[in-house]
């Protein structure tokens, strides 16, 4: 196992106006068979212009790995202005510690992502395979598809310990999302496959949804284009089901909405 630490430097996140860094090339599978300097000379974006890792990060690597599979990248200091964290990830394991930047786990095909607090916009955005793991809080769009695209997530699993924003699994068509908190307005919006669990309340989940699975174990503002179908039983848990959104037309309505009964 190689371990690659990538410290934000104190002085890049000084001042009122920080400046957000893109680090969609600081992947395990970006970073296999590279040594220290290596990653130092990788380039990332920083505002407008590219700068040297090294020059916004304190790098420290230890171990070897065989395959990006055996490499894990661990980000530390004030990420909050930290973009694209895992973006396109192929394999290996991420761990940032705090609060990170939109478009954390974009597009990812394989690995692992953790982040140790709260993630803004866009986290899982276009997924395609791998894990994502929020333990905070997740902002709006989560596993959605980004401005000018058509579909979001189609596969992987993302998991948020706390709550999530709007929109989460817009234009979704595979995978799983598990939202143990709250999810904000259209959970599942225009849905067409994939599963989304929330553990807690929901406002109007599944407009638009043709396809996929949303269940809510807490309390639904539901729309009224769902049709009440009966009643059944998931993981020892009862729920009323419901078929929908009709509002799309009798022929594309065939989504499946439940919602465990109090």
């Amino acid at each position: 196992m190689q371990m690659i630490k990538l410290m934000v430097k104190d002085d890049v996140m000084s001042g009122v106006a920080k400046i957000p860094i893109e680090v969609d090339s600081l992947t395990p599978d970006n970073l296999f068979g590279k040594n220290e300097a290596e990653i130092k000379a990788v380039k990332v974006w920083w505002g407008n212009r590219q700068e040297n890792t090294g020059d916004l990060f304190e790098v420290s690597v230890d171990g070897a790995a065989g395959s990006a599979d055996e490499v894990k990248i661990v980000f530390e200091g004030d990420l909050t202005r930290v973009k694209h964290i895992g973006d396109g990830m192929k394999a290996g394991e991420i761990e940032a510690h705090g609060d990170v930047d939109m478009h954390c786990g974009a597009v990812m095909e394989g690995g692992r992502v953790t982040v140790k607090g709260n993630a803004d916009c866009w986290a899982g955005r276009e997924m395609r395979g791998g894990e994502l793991v929020i333990e905070g809080d997740a902002a709006d769009n989560l596993c959605a598809m980004y401005r000018g695209e058509m579909t979001g997530m189609t596969g992987g699993k993302v998991t948020v310990g706390g709550n999530a924003g709007e929109c989460v699994g817009q234009y979704m068509a595979g995978g799983e999302i598990v939202i143990k908190g709250n999810a904000d307005v259209l959970a599942g919006y225009a849905m067409r496959g994939g599963r989304i669990v929330i553990e807690g309340d929901a406002a109007i989940p599944g407009a638009d949804m043709i396809k996929g699975e949303i269940i809510v174990k807490g309390d639904v503002e539901m729309l009224p284009s769902f049709k009440y179908i009966g009643v059944e039983t998931i993981e020892a848990e009862t729920y009323d089901k419901y078929i929908g959104d009709y509002a799309m037309g009798e022929k594309k309505a065939k989504g499946t909405l439940y919602v465990r009964k109090k």
